[in-house]
């Protein structure tokens, strides 16, 4: 994990806000699940609730390749990048794995943390277009709904598109982040950190001498302290994978040592 004097607190703090609506939402599902919450969580506003964390999550994927583009040297980024992509893709398998064996059909093939690591992987690309990656993130979002409506009649053609975006009709996945549309949203906060950047960390060096970038250290975050409370949330957005991993389970267990039961 990133030193916490080399991050930027407002960035971690707005991910901190959404790891703990994240985590509300989650305990709401799992109230419904249980019987305990008689109203659906996935439709409504519920759904524009979670459909809103998701968003914030995202778009914060891509502000965020932003400034590490800004405070490393290209090859130190990339493999950052990639570094990054396959362990956050790796915790994704894992989770299908586990999914699978705990929820059968609705397992999770291609959830939000699959769609992050690919991004990751991806990343080194995007950068290199990144002057267009608002117009081509539209774009994306774009195709991916046309996707979902024509999924059902496609998705006998194209049977392994699952995680593009082409499923069948009734997809009983309990989270699924296609990459169309999702990867333009997180494209949409490459484009949003560009604008960002330059009051964040400072303008980026061009020229021959871009290649010696200042070390991450010689940049600084926006000055002032935060307050307590979002001192607190950005402690808790340094810790945002490692809580989205661990938080359902502890949910669960928590549930079960109440004698409920998820078979």
């Amino acid at each position: 994990m990133s030193n916490p004097r080399h991050r930027l607190w407002q960035i971690d703090a707005v991910r901190g806000m959404a790891v703990v609506c994240m985590v509300f939402y989650h305990f709401m599902w799992d109230m419904m699940f249980f019987g305990l919450y008689p109203h659906d969580v996935t439709s409504g506003g519920w759904r524009l609730f979670a459909r809103s964390v998701a968003i914030t999550f995202l778009v914060l994927v891509g502000v965020s390749m932003v400034l590490t583009a800004q405070r490393k040297r290209p090859a130190e980024r990339n493999r950052q990048w990639l570094e990054r992509g396959a362990k956050v893709f790796g915790w994704g398998l894992l989770i299908s794995v586990v999914t699978r064996i705990f929820l059968g059909e609705a397992f999770v093939l291609y959830g939000v943390l699959h769609l992050i690591g690919t991004a990751f992987l991806l990343a080194p690309l995007l950068w290199r277009i990144r002057r267009w990656t608002p117009l081509l993130g539209a774009g994306v979002i774009a195709l991916g709904v046309v996707l979902a409506d024509r999924s059902p009649e496609m998705a006998h053609l194209l049977p392994y598109a699952i995680p593009l975006g082409v499923r069948p009709e009734f997809y009983p996945a309990v989270d699924y982040f296609p990459v169309f549309p999702w990867l333009g949203v997180i494209m949409l906060g490459m484009g949003a950190g560009q604008l960002l950047a330059p009051a964040l960390s400072g303008p980026e060096p061009h020229g021959p001498a871009s290649a010696a970038r200042p070390e991450p250290s010689k940049r600084q975050a926006l000055p002032g302290s935060p307050p307590p409370v979002l001192a607190q949330l950005a402690a808790i957005g340094r810790r945002a994978l490692i809580i989205y991993i661990l938080h359902q389970p502890v949910l669960l267990a928590a549930f079960m040592a109440l004698g409920y039961t998820v078979w």
